[in-house]
């Protein structure tokens, strides 16, 4: 067992997510809960549920191997499930984000990486929830709204944390030019030129899917992915993505809902190992990149949920750039 593991949780909006990226960036290891351990499962039985927001449960093997790992020394982890109480002796100390209730309206309706809470009733849920004050016994309340450099500063003061070594952002860290985006759009988006394309792209995107890390990291990924036999580097749409390719200058391609049917039941973070991961992506871009696989997990999530929302006459236009 790691010799201390933080538990770091809150509400929907709270800022789980960005403390979780801001950690992975600092050089720290961290785990999202909602992007590697997430699963919809009875908190009880463990038998799958329904895919709702309250069925929302942690793998318990998952969990558990990585909770109970000798490394590394220091874990954050940082999410939140139905099932979350159990595992509560693992943690050395638990923290709290604790938002006000306008944050949180603004924070639902504005982030990009989580759909849930856009709906009145998922909102006036969460609302009621947040008025409850509702979490685990001794756990440490910290301002979610305080900017997130002086919260992650906060949070590793109380974790007795000192800055790690050599911590400055990596290449792979980095939000540079190369980011990666999914909006999902009609399937007649596609007439017309590139140029129109782009217009209809931006005036109706139904939803919108933002990558954290750089989208280099992607561009890794997608051969890797390949290799297991999921392709997502080839459609339909082929002739039309080389055209909005060179259009935009960088990498675009188009997901199906064949896509969907094909590949969204694989494309689960939980059944990947992170170390496998890194190895692939520092033999093909010939450099060390310690963490990385934290981040190619999450470019897996990524792409589980790009493609969760597509049926028939629904795609996804992927960018990287």
């Amino acid at each position: 067992m790691a010799k201390r593991n933080y538990l770091v949780e809150g509400l929907s909006g709270a800022g789980k997510s960005s403390v979780y990226e801001e950690l992975i960036r600092r050089g720290y290891k961290a785990v999202s809960t909602d992007r590697a351990w997430k699963c919809h499962a009875d908190p009880d039985t463990g038998p799958p549920g329904g895919p709702t927001h309250q069925d929302s449960a942690w793998d318990s093997k998952k969990a558990v191997s990585e909770l109970e790992s000798p490394e590394p020394e220091v874990l954050f982890v940082c999410g939140s499930g139905r099932n979350r109480d159990r595992f509560l002796p693992y943690f050395t100390k638990i923290f709290n984000l604790r938002i006000d209730d306008d944050t949180m309206r603004r924070r639902l309706q504005e982030r990009t990486n989580n759909d849930f809470g856009k709906e009145p009733d998922e909102a006036e849920l969460m609302l009621r929830l947040n008025r409850s004050d509702e979490k685990p016994a001794g756990a440490i309340d910290l301002d979610g709204t305080q900017p997130l450099d002086q919260l992650v500063d906060e949070l590793l003061r109380l974790a007795d944390c000192r800055p790690v070594s050599g911590s400055a952002p990596t290449a792979w860290s980095k939000r540079g030019s190369a980011i990666g985006q999914s909006f999902v759009i009609s399937e007649s988006a596609f007439r017309g030129t590139s140029d129109e394309v782009w217009e209809v792209v931006d005036r109706e995107t139904i939803t919108r899917v933002e990558y954290s890390w750089s989208g280099n990291v992607l561009a890794t990924l997608l051969p890797y992915l390949d290799e297991q036999g999921i392709d997502l580097m080839h459609s339909d749409h082929d002739e039309v993505a080389s055209s909005l390719s060179k259009a935009r200058g960088g990498s675009v391609l188009v997901l199906t809902s064949d896509h969907r049917e094909r590949y969204l039941a694989r494309l689960d973070p939980i059944a990947f190992d992170g170390a496998v991961l890194r190895r692939y992506y520092e033999e093909l871009n010939e450099t060390a990149a310690e963490g990385v696989g934290y981040a190619m997990l999450d470019g897996i999530a990524f792409f589980r949920d790009t493609l969760a929302p597509l049926e028939s006459e629904i795609v996804a236009v992927f960018t990287i750039g």
